[in-house]
């Protein structure tokens, strides 16, 4: 008869109470005797689990009831471990195994982040319906309003003239006047901007109009760059690949507290969106195509990011806000010779 003992604690099931104890192992039976000698457990061996053992961490032995006892000796071994967790043991002592897992892991990441996640957010759009879209760009653009943007000084005439402009171009393309808006701000943070919000709302700054005043067809195609935007759901691919990455994250990392957070602040980070360099050319290839189709020249949105790009060039050193309209687009110089370059299909 073979006799094997050990101290440390034994944890009530479903409980954080425990007591300190001491384990004797009985050829095939384990008893757990408290201080006074006083029997607290008694099992069969083949009726108790072995957690996995870890260096520098106890092997935990786990009860039919749920109650557990871990070891104060962080070496302790039990005798009859290696006949439950020999691969485990193995697999976890495996210089390999180890090494490949942290080369991998990374890399498997990646594909996840950045290939995984931005495919299924493609086939996810369609599930999102035109409520919930409408929802999420008012509530974006309610932040919006309240931490980077002002009333319009725009003149009445002046915003008249360029809504006119507008609905006759959405006319003119066939597309609805009721989800394509325009909207006009005066916006210190934006400088002279325009972005497109999920549901088609688009925001022009009065910067914007003022730089572009004496070129209106440059100014469309602007807006025709903005709309594409809207068209290819640029918007609300970038808010569900954000927003699954984070949970994704989230999960592997173990704090859960932050998908609440994402789920309910993900409208605001629409102040900070930064398309990707390829949605970026998208848009640009549909406001191209659309100038021609309307009857304009692909040079006017050459024009447009010509103006823009000497504007830049004046004022970067004094105010940096000029930097934000180009810094997430490819490069002025690229964007411009693609369009005077462009030869329709």
């Amino acid at each position: 008869m073979s006799h094997k003992k050990t101290k440390g604690y034994y944890y009530y099931p479903s409980s954080s109470q425990h007591i300190q104890c001491s384990a004797i192992i009985i050829d095939e039976h384990i008893q757990l005797f408290d201080n006074g000698a006083c029997p607290i457990v008694s099992s069969s061996k083949d009726a108790c689990t072995l957690e996995s053992p870890l260096p520098g961490i106890a092997a935990a032995l786990c009860f039919a009831d749920g109650g557990r006892f871990i070891p104060d000796d962080i070496n302790f071994r039990w005798p009859f471990a290696h006949q439950k967790h020999g691969l485990a043991q193995r697999l976890e002592k495996n210089k390999l195994l180890i090494v490949a897992s942290v080369v991998f892991t990374p890399i498997l990441l990646w594909l996840i982040l950045y290939r995984g996640i931005p495919a299924a957010a493609v086939y996810s759009i369609g599930l999102a319906s035109p409520s919930t879209i409408e929802a999420m760009g008012e509530q974006s653009l309610h932040v919006i309003e309240k931490l980077a943007l002002a009333p319009s000084e725009l003149s009445s005439d002046k915003q008249a003239m360029i809504q006119k402009q507008w609905h006759v171009m959405l006319e003119q393309l066939q597309l609805d006047n009721e989800q394509f808006r325009l909207s006009f701000y005066q916006s210190d943070y934006f400088s002279a901007n325009a972005f497109a919000l999920p549901h088609g709302r688009v925001i022009v700054t009065d910067e914007l109009v003022l730089l572009l005043q004496d070129k209106p067809d440059a100014l469309r195609a602007i807006l025709l760059h903005e709309i594409g935007h809207v068209e290819y759901q640029h918007g609300i691919r970038l808010a569900s690949q954000a927003t699954a990455s984070t949970i994704v994250l989230a999960i592997i990392f173990g704090d859960l507290e932050g998908i609440t957070e994402v789920v309910l602040g993900s409208s605001s980070s629409f102040l900070q969106q930064a398309f990707s360099r390829d949605m970026e050319r998208e848009a640009d290839k549909y406001a191209i195509e659309k100038l021609i189709a309307l009857g304009y020249s692909n040079d006017d949105f050459a024009d447009a990011i010509q103006a823009l790009q000497n504007k830049l060039d004046e004022q970067a050193q004094l105010d940096e806000s000029w930097l934000k309209y180009l810094s997430t687009h490819p490069s002025s110089q690229e964007r411009i010779d693609f369009a005077r370059q462009y030869t329709p299909q």
